[in-house]
């Protein structure tokens, strides 16, 4: 087993109130009954491990208001994304291939453009594809034709972070921080689960109010937060695991030619920074935002909040076989200096929406 140096993680600032649907423990029975169904695993030990991660509960934290079989799709996905990126993409052996890698996403994606195309039984990957077919065809008895476009464009762009980065591995490189910024906005597939918000919850945003600038910051923002939550709280054990420099502190340690302990500090400056950004925007866009709107930038806010509450908590970041130690209580403030804007020029333009 690989040795990882125990973090000291600081208490993370969210000022989101937390928020949970009251059927956490239905969703998240139904989803260990989906992975079976399909078999999303190669062994019992990712299974066992699999049906611990908590999908059920991350789906309910995120969307506490939602219908019951919209919610329900969404912890699905959300599982579907942990088993594949176990199985094929960070800890798989895809990872390290990206030709082949890019194939296979390319069938999975056809999927989604086209439910009717007839699956492989003979694929090593027939699990998932009919697996993401039955997401795709439920997705679409809820969902409007933009929503569904919508959610098929986020993939479309996380099965492109995903070659990307297993380029970065097969070539050793450690990406500079503004190429890992807009990696990490994708490569978590958390515009993915942002996409299912919305029909979560039973209405739609109308596609003007997302396409606006600081509305669309404010989604990229959200992606980008959780992904380098998760950076912080998951390093642990993406290390134990298969350590392999696509991380947030690997990037700032890698740039400052220090160890990753002495990196936290600045990984939850930048956190905070885009934290800030999050409260402040969010709350100007909902001054003037119609009730649609206003609900989806609160959605966010739980998203972001939800995956801190269930990151800290979960056996897939506490790692029973090499424990990490995590944070149990928040802070009360964000970082001194933290509401200046990040100097990176894939993100900058966020800050510019700010008014006054």
């Amino acid at each position: 087993m690989t040795t990882v140096p125990a973090l000291q993680l600081a208490p993370f600032y969210c000022p989101v109130a937390p928020a949970v649907h009251p059927l956490a423990e239905v969703f998240d029975r139904a989803t260990i009954e989906w992975v079976r169904r399909f078999g999303l695993y190669e062994n019992e030990s990712q299974r066992a491990r699999l049906e611990h991660v908590g999908a059920g509960r991350l789906a309910a934290l995120t969307s506490p208001f939602g219908t019951q079989e919209a919610t329900q799709i969404s912890s699905d996905s959300l599982m579907w994304l942990f088993a594949f990126d176990d199985a094929h993409c960070d800890e798989g052996r895809l990872g390290r291939r990206p030709g082949e890698l890019g194939r296979v996403l390319t069938r999975l994606l056809r999927i989604l453009e086209a439910p009717e195309t007839p699956l492989s039984p003979g694929s090593p990957y027939f699990c998932f594809e009919a697996a993401l077919r039955d997401l795709r065809l439920r997705v679409g008895r809820v969902a409007t034709a933009a929503q569904i476009v919508r959610w098929t464009d986020a993939m479309r762009m996380y099965f492109l972070c995903q070659v990307w980065e297993a380029a970065n591995r097969v070539e050793g490189v450690t990406p500079e921080l503004d190429d890992y910024a807009l990696l990490r906005i994708h490569n978590g597939a958390m515009k993915v689960s942002v996409m299912l918000l919305d029909i979560a919850d039973g209405y739609e945003v109308p596609p003007a109010d997302l396409e606006r600038p600081e509305v669309r910051a404010l989604t990229e923002a959200t992606c980008l937060l959780v992904g380098w939550d998760n950076d912080i709280l998951s390093y642990r054990k993406e290390h134990v695991r298969d350590g392999d420099n696509q991380n947030l502190l690997d990037v700032l340690a890698h740039a400052a030619g220090k160890p990753v302990p002495g990196m936290v500090s600045e990984a939850m400056f930048l956190r905070d920074q885009v934290m800030v950004l999050f409260d402040r925007l969010g709350a100007q866009v909902c001054a003037t935002a119609s009730p649609g709107l206003r609900r989806y930038v609160t959605s966010l806010g739980h998203w972001i909040r939800a995956n801190l509450e269930w990151g800290t908590t979960c056996e897939r970041y506490l790692n029973p076989e090499d424990p990490a130690y995590l944070p149990t209580t928040w802070a009360a403030a964000p970082m001194a200096g933290s509401d200046a804007p990040v100097d990176l020029p894939a993100i900058s333009w966020w800050w510019r929406q700010l008014q006054g």
